[in-house]
């Protein structure tokens, strides 16, 4: 009897089988369970939400409304109502269409974004013109620089020489100065005592006056030199137009009857 029933109606033959392996579950929920491994009882979602209601009517908003957005009332809102509903929206097709500002603004735009054949071969040989006048400056200068390259060589030799140099002359007064310092106080005394210092500016002073005296000398001496030989020129210049004036006849002055 069970098994013709279980063939007749095989299932409610698995729910009385699933109602006898659990017994946790009432008979009127058995089919919204299910059992795992461990033999816990899960529960299985059958619920699914209804779609929301679509509203499919027709909306021509009333411009003449004050409740009315702005957006609303503006040609590209218009336009989108007559690709949404076509004809039944009310509206003129011919909306659709550019107007003439936005034409000659569409226009500007392709002229600026997608010039012509001739316009782009322009621009390219521009480009390529100023490309080759840069390349032809610039292997002009690295021609002259090149030239240019063994007297700044020399310079920079030159300079560093001559930095070396001043380098070794401040060490050697320095030296010197030192020497003389401790010569005149009679002891070692170390470079940064107050003595030291002080002699070591007293020296300073010195040479510098010294320098001074030597410049001034020299400068007289020049100055000496020039005034004997300014002398000699004069007196040079003096005999020698003495003798010209003797030597040479002068020209005879002409009468206003000769001419």
């Amino acid at each position: 009897m069970a098994t013709s029933m279980a063939r007749e109606f095989p299932r409610l033959a698995f729910l009385c089988h699933f109602r006898n392996l659990s017994p946790c579950l009432g008979s009127s929920t058995a089919s919204r369970y299910s059992r795992t491994q461990n033999d816990s009882c899960v529960q299985v979602a059958r619920y699914r939400a209804p779609p929301f209601p679509l509203d499919r009517s027709r909306y021509i908003p009333d411009k003449s409304d004050p409740k009315t957005p702005e957006f609303q009332k503006t040609l590209k809102f218009d336009r989108k109502l007559w690709g949404r509903h076509g004809e039944a929206s009310g509206l003129d097709p011919s909306i659709c269409w550019p107007t003439k500002a936005e034409l000659a603004e569409m226009q500007v735009e392709e002229r600026d974004w997608n010039p012509t054949l001739q316009e782009m071969q322009q621009s390219i040989a521009i480009k390529r013109s100023a490309e080759e006048s840069d390349r032809l400056a610039r292997e002009k200068r690295i021609a002259a620089n090149m030239a240019r390259m063994p007297k700044l060589i020399e310079q920079v030799y030159e300079e560093r020489r001559l930095k070396k140099e001043q380098l070794e002359e401040t060490k050697k007064s320095k030296e010197r100065l030192i020497a003389q310092a401790r010569e005149r106080l009679g002891y070692n005394v170390h470079p940064s005592s107050p003595k030291f210092v002080a002699m070591i500016e007293e020296i300073e002073n010195e040479e510098r006056k010294q320098k001074k005296k030597a410049k001034r000398a020299k400068q007289e001496a020049i100055k000496e030199a020039f005034k004997a030989a300014m002398a000699t020129a004069e007196a040079a210049k003096i005999q020698d137009g003495a003798t010209i004036n003797t030597d040479i006849p002068l020209k005879p002055h002409k009468n206003q009857s000769d001419q």
